[in-house]
């Protein structure tokens, strides 16, 4: 396998040799990592210490027969220290680097063997780990992603996809959960896009990628959920690190940010500020066709817009220990965003080989968006045996102010003729208030089994008051087709219990959790003098199991198998019916018929030597909701050529999906990460009383290829394509995207600083072209932003970075809670 890899990637071998070229004639240090019997152990981890303080020089991974070698080390005593999942550390003796190279005599790992004290190492992370229940990204240890958005680090993960309108997808299923530190957003999913395009890259720690959660997780999200850890330190003393950013496509970017945290052994305070500035263009164009009894009508468009966006972002906290094992903990989390999406479009109309008219239409969009979460935890050890409990109180609320102004004009084909006009605007006022409580707790039972149980409480109200004016012979006038004001309430009480333990070779988690949703919406708008209120209030309960079980075949293969039923309610605004006008024959609409979706998820995984993850999976989805392009008719002029893009259920959604994740070191100096999926879906509706039923295969690839130059400096090669498929979100038959993406870091200021120069969408090839055509209507979308772009960002940490004097808070209760943590949470 690894040679068949090699050939892949051969072409990227010029570019390794040049590199290394750089390397000095210098000492190196070279040796063997076994096992039991002599065996050699496969892609261990290994790291060289300075003897003197245990502080960590380099890190490596061993080949595949367990050797490994560090170039270009300096004179002095060393020592070096080996790991591998599931068998203990290993060091070697002190050892002497004078005018040659050392050959270090074997190191012999052993299984479940405890930990030696008084050595503490961080070494730099893989970018993906896989862990029992989830795929990790590590954000840091990728040079591409640095000074980007959170967005375009999601961009770069495994199995992750990202459409033209910042819709996510997991392996091929939309319906995706976002969630931050543990917590859901709570948004829509234009809004969701929008946070985390403003959100710096270097203000996340982790991704954690869950496609089947257990039962401790709320049940909603169709294809899994995706945690994004942010940053917190957990040193003793005071200490930080500041980050700045700038990049240049055709527009500029720059990000910063500054995190701190004070612990002692009584308090934790942190804090952290972060800000962006981002300019970006975004060109659209929309082909559509209509063929009926009068005809071909053709509709070309093209829009140009530039988003300009200013993001501050604060978080302060702090935890008291009370006692040994016992901590409570507040946190307040303050976000605020500013928008300008000046936008200008032309639209040619005819009939297909003629043009008659061309409507031109200048849009401008303002908007400001505040969020203020506040957080009270407490977290309890309540014995030896690892008995936990949790206690999470959560308030949050977001405002939005958003504020749109449309001038439209028709001209004959010559520009000369006005043939008509339209002026209006809309202010629309929204907030989103959401309370919660939970509860978790860990019972550990005898034979390496343990017992989870919560329960949860949420109250959400969203208010959104849209008013929208038409100028009528100088004079604003209310437009009442247009106006509404939608409130609606949502209580869900959920409760769950979840078993874990562990036989043997095999591991079992099984869960079961239930929901109760009470949901109450009303919408009003002027009709004439009097007000029209539509409701939509329902109730349900439903129950969500889940399962997954792990089986260790030998030391080379592990099985697993998971399941999940899960749940995606439609978002506050899309059960909103008012209508929102992009232009006089294009416009988006919400759907109070709207139900939820309801999905069953399979998994089956294998893993071969802890580095090659393949899994089949498969869904099945009731009622699954999807933003659908249909045909409308203007009430107050009985035009049929409108467009409406709206939110609805299609009938029935199957998906497959085959996932491949292949780390693996080609030389000491060159590591390779390769991600692909291949998946199948089809899709059965109906839109304007039209049948539509769509099916194909689509297939997603991503490589990252990182070359140690030195010790201080490193490359990247980052390279993904998507092929031609039918699109989850409005089932557009796409064309391929890919982008290539190049990076190189370099330390400074002695270790404590870092450069991180990258370019992004070298070739500009990361942009959306698809199709969607039923009775008679053909539409096709290109989609294309500021992709091409080149990024410089500095990052230094200051203050008392040793982690040592962390490691004097763990005690004996630490191997009692290892012997339980197996799990799905």
């Amino acid at each position: 396998m690894k040679t068949s890899f090699k050939a892949i990637t051969l072409t990227m071998s010029m570019l390794a040799t040049a590199l290394t070229s750089m390397a000095q004639n210098t000492p190196g240090v070279a040796g063997q990592v076994n096992q039991a019997g002599n065996k050699p152990v496969e892609f261990a981890t290994v790291t060289l210490l300075k003897a003197k303080d245990s502080s960590l020089v380099k890190g490596a991974i061993a080949d595949i027969n367990g050797k490994y070698e560090f170039e270009q080390v300096k004179q002095g005593q060393y020592l070096i220290a080996a790991v591998s999942v599931g068998m203990s550390k290993a060091y070697s003796k002190v050892f002497d680097v004078a005018g040659s190279s050392v050959r270090v005599p074997a190191l012999s790992l052993e299984v479940a063997s405890k930990a030696l004290k008084g050595i503490d190492v961080t070494a730099r992370r893989p970018f993906v780990e896989q862990k029992a229940d989830k795929m990790v990204v590590n954000v840091e240890s990728s040079i591409t992603a640095s000074g980007g958005s959170a967005m375009e680090v999601l961009e770069k993960s495994p199995t992750i996809n990202v459409d033209k309108d910042g819709n996510i997808s997991m392996k091929g299923k939309g319906g995706v959960v976002i969630m931050i530190d543990g917590k859901p957003t709570n948004m829509t999913p234009e809004d969701v896009a929008e946070l985390l395009k403003s959100m710096p890259a270097t203000n996340i720690d982790q991704i954690e990628l869950i496609a089947n959660p257990s039962a401790k997780y709320d049940a909603a999200g169709n294809a899994g959920i995706i945690n994004l850890k942010l940053k917190k330190n957990t040193s003793y003393g005071t200490n930080g690190n500041i980050t700045l950013g700038g990049a240049i496509g055709k527009w500029p970017r720059m990000n910063g940010g500054l995190n701190l945290n004070h612990r002692n052994e009584k308090f934790n305070i942190f804090g952290s500020y972060n800000y962006s500035h981002r300019e970006q263009q975004q060109d659209l164009g929309l082909y559509r066709s209509i063929q009926d009894n009068k005809g071909l009508s053709v509709y070309d468009q093209i829009n140009n817009m530039k988003q300009t966006s200013d993001y501050h972002g604060g978080k302060i906290g702090a935890d008291y220990f009370i006692s040994k094992g016992h901590t409570i903990g507040v946190m307040v989390d303050l976000a605020y965003r500013t928008r300008e999406f000046p936008s200008y479009s032309v639209t040619k109309i005819g009939n297909g080989k003629t043009v008659d008219s061309i409507l031109s239409t200048n849009t401008n969009y303002d908007a400001k968006w505040k969020r203020g979460a506040y957080n009270v935890n407490y977290r309890g050890i309540l014995d030896s045996t690892g008995k936990e409990l949790n206690v999470d109180l959560d308030y949050a609320r977001n405002t939005d102010k958003q504020f749109n102004s449309i001038y439209a004009i028709s001209r004959d084909v010559e520009g000369k003729r006005m043939l008509g006009a339209d002026t209006s605007r809309n202010n629309q006022p929204s907030s989103i208030e959401i309370k919660t409580a939970k509860i978790d707790y860990v019972h550990p039972l005898k034979n390496q089994a343990k017992l989870e149980a919560g329960v949860k409480v949420s109250f959400v109200t969203t208010d959104n008051d849209a008013r929208f004016d038409s100028l009528r012979s100088g004079n604003w006038i209310l437009d009442e087709n247009r106006s509404n004001h939608f409130i609606y309430k949502e209580n869900v009480n959920a409760a769950y219990i979840n078993f874990n333990k562990q036989y043997k070779k095999l591991n079992v988690q099984l869960g079961l959790r239930g929901e109760q949703t009470h949901i109450t919406g009303n919408s009003t708008s002027m009709q004439g003098k009097e007000n029209k209120v539509v409701k939509n209030d329902s109730s349900y309960f439903n129950l969500f199991p889940s399962a997954a079980l792990t089986y260790t075949l030998n030391k080379s293969n592990t099985l697993g198998f998971s399941y999940s039923r899960r749940i995606e309610r439609p978002s506050y605004e899309d059960l909103n019916p008012f209508e929102f006008y992009l232009d006089r024959y294009t416009k988006e609409a919400g759907n109070p018929n709207l139900k939820p979706q309801y999905s069953n998820n399979f998994e089956i995984t294998h893993t071969f030597k802890e580095f090659l993850i393949t899994s089949i999976g498969y869904s099945r989805t009731k009622d699954m909701m999807t933003r659908i392009l249909e045909a409308d008719v203007d009430k107050s002029t009985g035009d049929t050529s409108i467009l409406r893009y709206k939110y609805m259920n299609v009938a029935n959604a199957d998906n497959f999906n085959l996932n491949i994740s292949l780390p693996m070191p080609i030389t000491k100096w060159w590591m390779s990460f390769t991600t692909v999926s291949v998946s199948y879906g089809k899709y059965e509706t109906v839109v304007n009383n039209n049948p539509v039923k769509l099916s194909s295969g689509g297939f997603f690839g991503r490589t990252q290829q990182t070359f140690t130059i030195n010790k201080d400096m490193a490359a990247e090669v980052t390279y993904f394509y998507v092929s031609p498929q039918v699109t989850n979100e409005g089932l557009f038959r796409m064309k391929s995207m890919s982008s290539l993406d190049l990076g190189i870091s370099k330390k400074v200021l002695k270790g404590k600083g870092s450069l991180k120069l990258n370019v992004a969408d070298v070739f500009k090839t990361n942009y959306f072209r698809g199709s969607f055509e039923n009775a008679g209507k053909y539409t096709s979308v290109s989609s294309g932003r500021d992709s091409r772009q080149v990024r410089l960002t500095f990052n230094y940490r200051f203050g008392n970075t040793n982690v040592k004097a962390a490691r004097t808070r763990q005690t004996g209760l630490e191997a009692e809670q290892n012997r339980v943590k197996q799990g799905g949470n």
